[in-house]
């Protein structure tokens, strides 16, 4: 991993500066306040994929491997997909497609597709960044596990610019029918036109406002995508002031819980169908983030049992030595939350060689920097890489 340099610690808008021109109460990618934590990163990466959900143990976790950093921060000798940027615009959204080598035309078996929804401010790529490679493309190496494991990645682009952010909050722009959640199930339908997708085998991740529009696809679309996951998101139906922005005690409360029957109306021919199979969610969180806190997690955990008819506490165990909790129904695991102890608002990544290893974390912390003339990067050293175990959840890789 890199050691930040003095070209790392200058932000071209500074989270500060966000906030004062009037951002507070918006789901904004600024950190908490809390000194970074040392933590363990027990937990193993064996048993079985697929809907039975990731493994969870106490084995160890290999976060010690060390290899060789390429310029983009990724392990030495791992090849990634092709990423190419869509001139096609779908409204306002850009896209980049990621197309593993040998997979550039229909494959004679249908594979899956993964759409990676990056956070506010932060786009796939941050041309600002050092290398312009600080974006949600890079520091989640999806095109990395793509090629390793042979399925699509599609990065719908809202850029880095201040005051745009995915439209995932409050009553207006989340419907089936409306411009975004259109937009990128376009981009679906063009991949599902050029390439052998598998229609069972379609997923969404997202960060922060990402996670929070990933909650949104899998609510207006659960006849197109199978199962999701968040890194630092919340319930379908919330406002801006879902998020703290660090001011949790300075005159920021929660807004109070958001009830199971705003998904189930999103597409009711499939959430109140007593038969029709409903999207599957794993919710990755933090118990330090100040900007997307906790309080989150809680209230779409109850959202998602209660729109998906999920009943019961749940299992509880560790995944990588932070608390995982398992929900079933009809047999598989149909929710799972994963509590990140002295973890901030970021992906979880975790550099490294073992076969569950992966990410890069360019100013390695667990919180990311309090400092609001520091550079972000939306990435924190977790001891558990999220997302290759969202992509076993979704039952893609081993």
């Amino acid at each position: 991993m890199r050691t930040p340099s003095t070209t790392t610690t200058r932000m071209k808008l500074s989270l500060g500066a966000l906030l004062a021109a009037g951002l507070a109460g918006c789901a904004a990618e600024v950190m908490n306040d809390r000194a970074p934590i040392d933590g363990d990163g027990e937990g193993g990466a064996s048993g079985s994929s697929g809907s039975t959900g990731p493994s969870a143990g106490s084995g160890s976790s290999g976060s010690s491997g060390s290899s060789a950093s390429l310029p983009d921060g990724g392990v030495g000798g791992v090849a990634e997909a092709t990423c190419t940027k869509a001139t096609k615009r779908y409204g306002a959204l850009g896209m980049y497609a990621c197309v593993p080598a040998g997979m550039e035309a229909k494959t004679a078996e249908p594979a899956a597709l993964v759409v990676a929804l990056h956070g506010y401010t932060q786009g796939v790529e941050t041309a600002t960044s050092p290398n312009g490679s600080w974006g949600y493309k890079a520091t989640t190496e999806w095109a990395k596990l793509a090629q390793r494991h042979r399925f699509y990645v599609i990065f719908p682009d809202k850029g880095t610019a201040a005051f745009q952010w995915y439209s995932f909050f409050g009553t207006n722009g989340i419907g089936r029918s409306d411009l975004e959640p259109t937009s990128i199930k376009s981009m679906v339908d063009d991949m599902r036109a050029t390439y052998n997708i598998a229609s069972d085998k379609v997923f969404v991740n997202g960060l922060s406002a990402g996670a929070y529009m990933a909650v949104v696809m899998l609510a207006t679309y659960p006849d197109v995508f199978a199962a999701g996951s968040t890194f630092a998101g919340g319930a379908y139906g919330c406002t801006t002031s879902c998020a703290a922005l660090g001011k949790k005690g300075q005159g920021w409360t929660w807004p109070g819980n958001h009830a199971a029957a705003l998904v189930q109306n999103a597409y009711p021919t499939v959430w109140k169908s007593p038969t029709a199979k409903k999207p599957r969610l794993m919710i990755f969180q933090g118990d330090a983030d100040g900007a997307v806190t906790p309080e989150n997690l809680v209230d779409l955990t109850q959202q998602w049992k209660g729109a998906a008819g999920i009943s019961g506490a749940g299992t509880a165990s560790t995944l990588k030595g932070h608390a995982y909790t398992e929900y079933t129904k009809d047999g598989e695991v149909a929710l799972a939350t994963v509590v990140m102890a002295g973890i901030g608002h970021g992906t979880p990544v975790d550099p490294g060689t073992a076969p569950d290893q992966g990410g890069w974390d360019p100013n390695p912390s667990k919180t990311a920097s309090a400092d609001a003339n520091a550079a972000q990067d939306w990435t924190n050293s977790a001891g558990i890489y999220g997302p290759y175990y969202s992509a076993k959840f979704f039952g893609i890789v081993p």
